[in-house]
């Protein structure tokens, strides 16, 4: 186990207007879940602005929506139709979940992706070809990350990351009715960084403001959220905020009743990156500002990325489709 040291310091939060999302998209909307538009400077790097915007969403909500010419609406077209070919197979890959009403599948790194009868060459392809982008977005949004928290090393959060210790699940939710409750259940991630692409079908919320809030859904938008690692680092400065998949009977919805029968009618397909950093990281990094000299985490609970990961989920690779609320979470609840 390594521990790693970093420097913190407040950050200048830049308000993202709310006409920069669609015009369907409610102003609380704009507010909550801004849209960013990833640009770069001259060296290829984010820009200030960019870097700025990314971390501000993340600190108000744990939410935002980016565009980046790297994961293109194409590339995001190709995405979706070959895991739903990929979902639909009998390979021994996908799964059906436990609980939810789902049929998953996850990946754990670009040659993963299973290279038999069950998916295409084709769909093959553009599984790696969307994992791969998916890990070069990755870098891009910890160098944001880093520049927006003021640290002095852009390539800080990327180096905790270069083993590329990433999964990709590919999710089919199931049609239901009226009486469906969550097609996923209320829950934290517990990594770094989630990228999450949908089809458009209605239902993702996430609980901001003591509220289930819909999350718009932007045609060539990719959903940005993080998980407790990164929150427990930067002491809940950026917020690893509860989400859910909603259905007509879920609890406490603001989402309109007619928008989650809708939903409800058809299958849903997501596609949810998940970063992790490397597995011998600490879950505590000390913090070296300076100030007060206390470590970033709790230092009585300290152990690996791996062994957080088998804490959260309840184990590895397939049966990690598990979910575990931390005690914080379900007060927040109510549970």
């Amino acid at each position: 186990m390594i521990c790693l040291k970093h420097n913190l310091t407040n950050v200048v939060s830049i308000c993202i207007a709310s006409s920069t999302l669609p015009s369907t998209s409610s102003a609380d909307s704009g507010k909550d879940f801004p849209l960013v538009e990833l640009e770069f400077d001259n060296n290829n790097n984010p820009t200030q602005v960019t870097c700025q915007a990314v971390t501000s969403a993340l600190r108000d909500s744990g939410f935002l929506i980016i565009k980046t010419s790297l994961l293109s609406l194409q590339l995001q077209q190709r995405a979706l139709s070959a895991a739903s070919s990929f979902l639909d197979s009998s390979c021994e890959q996908v799964i059906t979940h436990p609980q939810d009403p789902k049929r998953y599948a996850m990946l754990e790194g670009v040659d993963s992706v299973p290279n038999n009868n069950s998916i295409s060459s084709r769909s093959r392809q553009d599984l790696q070809d969307w994992y791969t982008a998916l890990q070069k977005t990755k870098s891009i949004l910890l160098q944001c990350i880093s520049v927006g928290l003021g640290m002095k090393d852009i390539n800080y959060f990327v180096k905790l990351h270069d083993e590329d210790n990433d999964a990709l699940r590919l999710i089919k939710y199931q049609p239901g009715n009226a009486t469906t409750g969550n097609r996923c259940k209320e829950h934290s991630d517990y990594g770094t960084l989630t990228l999450l692409l949908n089809d458009g079908v209605g239902g993702l919320e996430a609980y901001v403001d003591d509220q289930w809030k819909a999350v718009p859904y932007v045609e060539g938008g990719i959903v940005v959220n993080i998980g407790s690692i990164l929150s427990v680092w930067t002491r809940q400065e950026l917020k690893a905020t509860l989400h859910r998949v909603a259905g007509p009977a879920s609890t406490g919805s603001t989402t309109p009743q007619d928008t989650l029968l809708k939903a409800v009618a058809v299958p849903r397909i997501s596609l949810a990156y998940f970063a992790d950093p490397n597995k011998d990281v600490s879950t505590v990094l000390e913090d070296t500002s300076g100030s007060d000299g206390k470590e970033s985490g709790d230092s009585s609970n300290e152990m690996s990325i791996e062994e957080y990961i088998r804490y959260r989920s309840g184990g590895q690779g397939d049966s990690r489709s598990g979910v575990a609320f931390t005690s914080s979470e379900e007060s927040r609840l109510g549970k």
